[in-house]
């Protein structure tokens, strides 16, 4: 048995979210099919099979958030599928918390033995109230009670009743099913609300248990009660989200100073071919190779110097903040940083930015001068040793705030890399 697990995608990915599956319980797969896809905290990848055979389980559900190294699916090798299999492979399923029981309670119940008679009984609560990942016992035993009839659970039962629900109408309407309570909720809510109303209970997380369940209730009568109760909007975070957050917290943490400083625009203003960011990366990649600790990234006990300068690039959306890398740039023409800085804007657009593009960076920029911000402060993106903060320009100067680690970096050393970043941005053989 094969098994394909959560990929980390990134050095700073914790888990996934699997955006889709493109196969399906029983289907033939050869090595190198895309069999899901998954959103990393950079960008939305594929994943692939390495092997041949049929896709035998499927353990997580799309929109799922999937922990790394976690295994998604199981496909049985050496096979070939077949109308049994496909029949016989099943989805895995989790039973509701609130049947759940205890693992003590299943090893009980297994020692006591029932005989034939008890059987049918012990199987169903297998079935409905399993609190572990199911043996294969189990599964066989929730098969057969699953064939055999149709039950309900003593909680949905319960629940039924305190709800008006008729249990034999609902269990018509899902024939070869065994009923949990949150089966009962789904049928209430879906008699008693319209679309629109069941669309903002789950935007909200309310339950139908909030409202008197003796008519029809729409999103109006819904959108009054969130209005007069003034209910919050619930959000999960998404991948790039808690990448972002985890991101900050630990730049937060680093022992920083700033330095504020202003550079001529005189030649920035007179080659206007290029735009201000362009230049500003050439120029400070050709300092960065005068000042090597720009250029550093602190290991656990040793420095790690790069031998060119690559720089990270803020791009950002209303929704995302991207730091993707510019190689070597020390190396390119200012033409070629451009076609660089435009292709960031091209995947910023379609979120098609992989895990490759933001490693590699030792020094950032981050430019808000272009949107009218006179100046400000930038947090140090991940594991580099510095940032510079572009802000606006005023009496022909670009203001600017370098914020350095003071693990790597001294306040000489700062001091004397902004000397050299003002000389090279006054110098027009670099703007040749």
């Amino acid at each position: 048995m094969y098994e394909i697990v959560m990929p980390q995608l990134s050095d700073s990915m914790e888990e996934g979210k699997l955006v889709s599956w493109k196969v399906s319980v029983g289907q033939s797969v050869k090595s190198g099919d895309v069999i899901a896809e998954v959103e990393s905290d950079k960008a939305i990848m594929e994943v692939q099979t390495f092997k041949d055979g049929v896709v035998k389980e499927l353990l997580a559900k799309e929109d799922d958030e999937v922990k790394i190294g976690t295994v998604i699916a199981r496909i049985e090798t050496g096979a070939t599928a077949s109308v049994e299999q496909a029949q016989a492979a099943t989805k895995p399923t989790t039973a509701p918390k609130e049947e759940q029981t205890s693992k003590k309670e299943a090893v009980k119940e297994e020692e006591t033995k029932p005989n034939a008679a008890e059987t049918k009984s012990v199987l169903d609560e297998i079935f409905d109230t399993s609190s572990v990942a199911p043996t294969t016992q189990e599964r066989q035993a929730s098969h057969i009670s699953h064939k055999t009839q149709s039950g309900i659970s003593p909680k949905a039962r319960a629940k039924a009743a305190a709800m008006g629900v008729d249990v034999e109408k609902l269990q018509a309407k899902m024939p070869q099913k065994v009923l949990h309570a949150e089966d009962v909720d789904a049928y209430v809510t879906q008699k008693y609300f319209t679309s629109k109303a069941l669309k903002l209970l789950q935007e909200y997380q309310l339950k139908s248990s909030l409202f008197e369940l003796n008519h029809k209730i729409d999103s109006d009568e819904v959108q009054a009660y969130i209005d007069a109760n003034e209910i919050a909007l619930p959000k999960a975070l998404s991948p790039m989200q808690k990448a972002i957050i985890a991101n900050v917290t630990r730049s937060a943490q680093k022992p920083i100073y700033h330095i504020y400083e202003s550079i001529d625009a005189k030649l920035f203003e007179t080659h206007p071919t290029h735009s201000m960011t362009a230049w500003l990366v050439k120029i400070f990649a050709k300092v960065m190779m005068q000042h090597e600790s720009f250029r550093t990234q602190l290991l656990d006990n040793a420095l790690s110097i790069a031998p060119n300068a690559s720089l990270s690039i803020a791009v950002a959306d209303a929704k995302n903040l991207y730091m993707p890398v510019i190689k070597d740039a020390n190396r390119l023409t200012i033409a070629e940083i451009t076609e660089q800085l435009t292709a960031f804007k091209e995947k910023l657009k379609t979120n098609s930015f992989s895990a490759k593009d933001m490693q590699g960076g030792t020094f950032g920029i981050s430019n808000l001068g272009m949107l009218g911000v006179a100046r400000f402060d930038a947090m140090i993106n991940r594991d580099e040793s510095a940032i510079v903060a572009v802000g606006g320009m005023s009496d022909g100067k670009i203001s600017v705030t370098l914020t350095a680690d003071h693990r790597l970096i001294n306040g000489y050393e700062a001091a004397l890399f902004m000397a050299d970043v003002k000389k090279e941005a006054s110098e027009p053989l670099n703007f040749k």
